[in-house]
Parts: C-alpha cells; sequence; structure tokens
C-alpha cells in the first residue's frame, strides 16, 4: 500500500516538473543533508559565503590610534612578541579569525591572494585564539603562508570585537581606514587601489 503511494506521489512529481526543475530540487535536497552532517557543514557554509562576498568598504568615520593602542602586544609563533609601535612604516592588516569559523574559511584564499601581493610593503597580523598545533595543522594542509600570531594582554578597545571574522587596516599615520566584521572578497581590484594608495602615502 505504502509502495503503491510513493509511485503515485512520484508520478504526480515527475509529471508536474521539468527534468532542470527535478534536478535541481535534487540538489537542493543533498546540500540540505550535507547541512545537518557535522563534518560537511563547515565546508559546505565556507563555500556558499566564498561565492558571495563583497569587496569592504573604507570607512567614513576618522578615528586615530593613540600611542596607548599602538603598545597592543601580540606572538608570532616563533615566539617573538611584536608590538605595532614597531610596525609604523607600512600599514597594517590585522585579521581576527578561526579555524572552525565558515565565513573566515570562506575569505582566506581572498586573504592570501593580497598577502601575496602585498606582504612586502604592508604588515599582515592574522590572530587566533586557537591552539597553535590546530591553526598550524590547517594552515599547512591549506597550503596558505600567513604570519599567524596569538594575544598577550588586553585587546586595546580600539581592536575590541566580538565578531569573527574582523579585519582592521591602519595607515602608516596611526589612522583606522577599515574596520569590517564578517567576510569579504580582500583581492577585489578596489581592495588592491586602496592598498597601493595606503602604501604611497607620506
Amino acid at each position: 500500500m505504502k509502495k503503491i503511494k510513493l509511485q503515485n506521489i512520484w508520478t504526480k512529481y515527475h509529471e508536474s516538473k521539468r527534468w532542470w526543475s527535478i534536478a535541481l530540487d535534487f540538489i537542493f535536497l543533498l546540500l540540505i543533508i550535507a547541512m545537518l552532517i557535522p563534518n560537511t557543514r563547515k565546508t559546505i557554509s565556507a563555500f556558499v559565503v566564498r561565492h558571495t562576498l563583497l569587496s569592504p568598504r573604507e570607512s567614513s568615520k576618522t578615528v586615530m590610534l593613540n600611542e596607548k593602542d599602538f603598545e597592543f602586544t601580540v606572538i608570532g609563533y616563533n615566539g617573538e612578541p611584536v608590538k605595532l609601535s614597531q610596525l609604523r612604516d607600512k600599514p597594517i592588516f590585522l585579521n581576527f579569525w578561526a579555524t572552525w569559523c565558515p565565513p573566515c574559511i570562506a575569505e582566506l584564499p581572498s586573504i592570501q591572494k593580497l598577502y601575496e601581493k602585498y606582504k612586502n610593503n604592508v604588515h599582515f597580523i592574522f590572530i587566533s585564539n586557537e591552539s597553535p598545533d590546530v591553526v598550524t595543522k590547517f594552515i599547512t594542509r591549506k597550503n596558505y603562508s600567513l604570519p599567524l600570531y596569538f594575544l598577550e594582554g588586553m585587546v586595546p578597545g580600539v581592536f575590541e570585537t566580538s565578531t569573527i571574522p574582523t579585519t582592521f587596516i591602519v595607515n602608516k599615520r596611526g589612522r583606522l581606514i577599515l574596520y569590517k566584521t564578517g567576510a569579504a572578497k580582500w583581492d577585489s581590484k578596489k581592495m588592491f587601489r586602496l592598498m597601493d594608495r595606503l602604501i604611497n602615502e607620506k
């Protein structure tokens, strides 16, 4: 009886739809199933986010870092502490992220491209509160070469955030040029123009 009912349902469904509509329904169903499975949820989420990313916009507010903000210290994975005050010769790209965060994973390929293009002219700082072993394994598996840091002490108010990913770009004069919460497309022509401008500033 149940078999006959299922056959009737399928016949009605099949007759009311075109082949491409049926294919889309099945793809949508597979995506829902994949999102319910913990092992594939993060990958699917990151894929969807990556294909909807937009280039970030420059901040319209004028926010200047003070001397206390420049005392902000991070520790490199080589064990060396770095103060922002040591990095005032170049623009600073500072990103808070985590390996378990789908939007972070989604934006990393574009960040890697930005880093490869500007690593000699911009200071890049990528901060995660996770174990360095976890982060290093993730970065190695993905074949990224980003400079990794963890926090030492408190984060200055100007860099405080409860959202990841969050990215800050600071120019050589200490102005917060860009403040972006959530994932973004960092390898756009718009971003390249902004970085070129910041690098060429006196």
